[in-house]
């Protein structure tokens, strides 16, 4: 697909056709690397690692029953913690 250089501020920048972001998957403010080698410029995005929780949904509800999970007590919130 051909585009022109465009001036952006002090800068000269280039869009991304619309066709490409969807493909792509990108947003505002995802993060690319740009790279200048034999005459091309390459932008690639950056993949952000998933976060992911030191534990399972199953292995903190292990061993969890209506018997031992306190469900008939009820947790006392203080002033603090409510941000008063």
């Amino acid at each position: 697909m051909r585009t022109q250089i465009r001036k952006i501020g002090n800068s000269l920048g280039n869009i991304i056709p619309a066709a490409f972001i969807r493909q792509l998957g990108l947003v505002e403010g995802a993060d690319i690397e740009v790279k200048a080698t034999d005459g091309k410029i390459t932008i690639e995005p950056i993949k952000r690692p998933k976060k992911c929780f030191p534990f399972s949904e199953k292995e903190l509800l292990n061993g969890l029953s209506p018997y031992t999970a306190h469900a008939d007590e009820l947790a006392l919130v203080s002033a603090k913690e409510l941000g008063e």
